[in-house]
């Protein structure tokens, strides 16, 4: 009870809010056109998470914003489901100012369903994450990122793709809400795979 309540008031400002939210420490949660889906999860502790802006933000279900994260929208930031932000990633979709003489650039970001956001990402405006994406911790994406791929680096490139058992909805995985090991333990029993380990001993 007193974890809905608090959840509750920390999203007050919220303006639709999907049943089951939790939210830990106390983040700021103060933008003006925002959305959340169902079971959206925000913890601020050490570093101090912020959502904020002015332009619409909206968030699906089962995602995860981790400690230190800063989502600021002017325009347009699109969150799919069962997306994860791990520690102070950054999220934004206006450089604020322009360099060189030239205007600052305001352009929609989109993140897509099941991907995974590592240690101090950093997403800048007008970029498009496919389905199913990590982003290395560090990475800073200046441009569109296919689905099931792996990204890293300054600029961040494509490293490899990603292989997903059939049904696996999301790239991080975890022990109290994904199915997708075990659909790689029906996919492959273990029985199976301890036989071609010492088949090839």
């Amino acid at each position: 009870m007193r974890q809905r309540t608090w959840a509750k008031w920390s999203l007050r400002r919220v303006g639709k809010v999907g049943a089951r939210a939790v939210v830990l420490g106390s983040p700021t949660v103060d933008a003006t056109d925002l959305e959340v889906g169902e079971s959206f999860k925000i913890w601020s502790g050490h570093r101090k998470t912020l959502i904020s802006g002015w332009g619409r933000i909206r968030i699906g279900d089962r995602v995860f914003v981790n400690c230190g994260t800063i989502i600021i929208a002017v325009h347009e930031i699109v969150i799919g489901d069962d997306v994860a932000f791990a520690n102070e990633v950054y999220v934004v979709d206006s450089n604020s100012h322009g360099t060189e003489g030239r205007a600052h650039v305001d352009a929609p970001v989109r993140i897509g369903d099941g991907s995974w956001l590592g240690n101090r990402a950093m997403i800048l405006p007008g970029v498009t994450i496919g389905k199913r994406v990590v982003v290395a911790a560090g990475a800073v994406v200046t441009h569109d990122v296919p689905d099931d791929t792996l990204v890293a680096g300054n600029p961040a490139r494509v490293i490899r793709g990603l292989d997903y058992p059939p049904g696996c909805r999301r790239a991080w995985h975890d022990e109290w809400g994904c199915h997708c090991p075990k659909l790689v333990a029906a996919e492959v029993p273990l029985g199976q795979v301890d036989r071609s380990a010492a088949e090839s001993a």
